[in-house]
């Protein structure tokens, strides 16, 4: 699904979008090559896979699409499942007024049943800083990875068929 958003052809990145990734991801410019490349591959299929919807009145730009989906997506470098396959849509408001039932405001939540909302102001800034372990997308879409297997236990699935004793291996490891 491409949610009528136009995505170039296979071999061409767009410059907007690398442009973005330059500007609101300064991690991206800290990668090797080598993980640019999948990073960019991964955020073609992310975008062109998910729905991103707009709420109180943001409308999703390709700055938004692109910020949130190379968050998302820097979980994904090296992984040897699939990933986020439940994960069905991204809604987006302006700000953390969006936690209606709460006295509290939220800056994201993630959903089991494939749905992540985040508040676009805290999303640039925990983009801003790589360093300082606030970044309500890593957070946010780390616990669709956890969901993934359809409960939230604090461990994501590893590799392709490998018993349980093997994945644990591989977080001792």
């Amino acid at each position: 699904m491409n949610n009528g958003f136009d995505i170039p052809g296979a071999t061409e990145f767009p410059a907007l979008w690398e442009e973005i990734l330059e500007r609101r991801v300064p991690i991206y410019r800290l990668l090797p090559e080598s993980d640019r490349r999948e990073l960019r591959s991964y955020l073609r299929w992310f975008i062109g896979s998910k729905q991103f919807e707009g709420c109180g009145g943001l409308v999703i730009t390709d700055e938004i699409r692109v910020t949130v989906a190379a968050h998302a997506c820097l979980l994904l470098l090296h992984r040897q499942t699939p990933c986020y396959e439940r994960l069905r849509l991204i809604r987006v408001y302006p700000d953390g007024c969006f936690a209606q039932n709460s006295a509290e405001i939220a800056s994201g939540e993630s959903w089991q049943h494939g749905v992540v909302v985040l508040a676009w102001d805290s999303v640039r800034g925990g983009a801003a800083n790589p360093f300082d372990g606030d970044n309500v997308v890593l957070h946010e879409f780390a616990h669709q990875l956890d969901q993934e297997e359809g409960e939230c236990d604090g461990t994501p699935r590893l590799g392709r068929d490998m018993t349980p004793v093997e994945a644990a291996g591989v977080y001792t490891s």
